[in-house]
């Protein structure tokens, strides 16, 4: 591929978002061309190709630490490790800290993210009941509550003091949206197939974006073929 592993990271960007307190923010995410990320029904395997899927776990492992919202969690029990024999993978970085956004602390104590492979934290509200995970891998963390749910940046400050540079985001569209709106996202993966849906789950969903007048337009940082795919890379202009 043309562009770097850590252009793909966004690498040269992680100093400035460390200066804020938090790691640096990749959204990755795929689409349909009509930006759908899932089919009406719910079904989202596979919407791009094991090309474009393998990208997103070297991703996974650059970035040392991945994101989902409670929704993706329950819907998909994701396992969020890294599957992949690419060689730019060491081993030593093979699985990233899983991090699960769940302001109500629904996670099961058998879901994916509780299975051992790698470290697993989950943020959660003041008065969320964790008792059903007790003796599970995974470590609480406390976050205060806002307006529109857990303070994203009270989590992105919580993550970051464990020493996490970069955090990959890969769902779900209302985690991100959320983030977005908040000025939390530092660039955006995008894994865009030749494909049409017509019907489903939209890639984002929600966010404070009303009005064209506000759009947020990203700098291209590159765009190229990755299989049958495309993969579009923007960084969020600061």
């Amino acid at each position: 591929m043309s562009i770097s592993l850590d252009e793909l990271a966004g690498r040269d960007g992680w100093a400035a978002a460390h200066a804020e307190g938090r790691p640096f923010v990749v959204y990755k995410y795929a689409a349909t061309l009509d930006g759908r990320s899932a089919a009406e029904d719910g079904t989202s395997q596979w919407i791009t190709s094991a090309t474009a899927r393998g990208e997103g776990h070297v991703l996974r492992a650059a970035c040392g630490a991945v994101l989902v919202g409670s929704g993706t969690q329950q819907a998909d029990d994701p396992s969020l490790t890294v599957r992949t024999d690419d060689e730019r993978v060491p081993d030593n970085r093979r699985h990233p800290w899983r991090i699960v956004l769940d302001t109500h602390a629904r996670t099961k104590a058998d879901a994916k993210v509780a299975d051992g492979q790698s470290p697993t934290l989950l943020l959660t509200s003041p008065d969320a009941d964790t008792s059903h995970l007790d003796g599970s891998p995974i470590e609480i963390e406390r976050i205060p509550v806002g307006d529109n749910g857990l303070d994203l940046k009270a989590a992105l400050a919580a993550i970051y003091r464990r020493g996490h540079e970069a955090l990959m985001v890969e769902g779900g569209p209302t985690v991100a949206a959320s983030l977005i709106s908040a000025g939390l996202v530092d660039q955006v993966v995008a894994y865009i197939a030749p494909a049409i849906l017509g019907r489903g789950r939209a890639s984002l969903n929600g966010g404070s974006i009303t009005t064209m007048a506000d759009i947020l337009r990203l700098e291209t940082v590159n765009v190229e073929p990755i299989g049958p795919d495309v993969r579009i890379v923007s960084r969020v202009p600061r």
